[in-house]
């Protein structure tokens, strides 16, 4: 029951974080709170529709349960190809609610579970150990970025 009541505060709080989100450079960190049954799509702007912008920088924090593990699913996947994803990619980590302050979730230095993704290969199912995932878009300023982006979706896994 304490670990309900804790998730339920920290559901509320993470609420009130998405609707002061926290600015970045040329985007938004956007906090995701997914339930035991739901799923939840996250990606670039009109991803599919329309290329990205050059110079777009976003970050997710995708939650759900504790106990319960991020799965990561992607419908489309369509960045540009560089050597190690220098210029545009998606990278995906560990994330945790800071002990000392828990209004803060890092996840900029947690342990690595993709690394830098670019290309049109889909990823496979992406699958954390913990509850939390930081999830970061980088687009270099190239004027021909010609590239759809990426949609994913993201659950409650075992």
């Amino acid at each position: 029951m304490a670990n309900q009541c804790l998730y339920l505060i920290l559901a509320i709080l993470l609420q009130v974080l998405i609707d002061c989100s926290t600015p970045y450079t040329g985007g938004s960190t956007s906090y995701l709170n997914a339930t035991e049954d739901e799923t939840i799509e996250f990606g670039t702007p009109k991803a599919g529709i329309q290329n990205y912008r050059r110079g777009s920088e976003y970050q997710w924090i995708l939650i759900v349960p504790e106990g319960r593990q991020v799965q990561i699913d992607f419908d489309i996947f369509q960045l540009e190809e560089s050597e190690n994803c220098k210029n545009d990619y998606v990278e995906f980590r560990e994330a945790e609610i800071d002990k000392k302050d828990p209004t803060d979730i890092e996840g900029r230095r947690g342990p690595i579970l993709t690394g830098r993704l670019c290309g049109s290969t889909k990823p496979r199912t992406i699958q954390s150990s913990g509850n939390i995932v930081w999830v970061h878009f980088d687009s270099d300023y190239n004027s021909t970025t010609v590239y759809k982006g990426f949609k994913a979706s993201f659950k409650a896994g075992e």
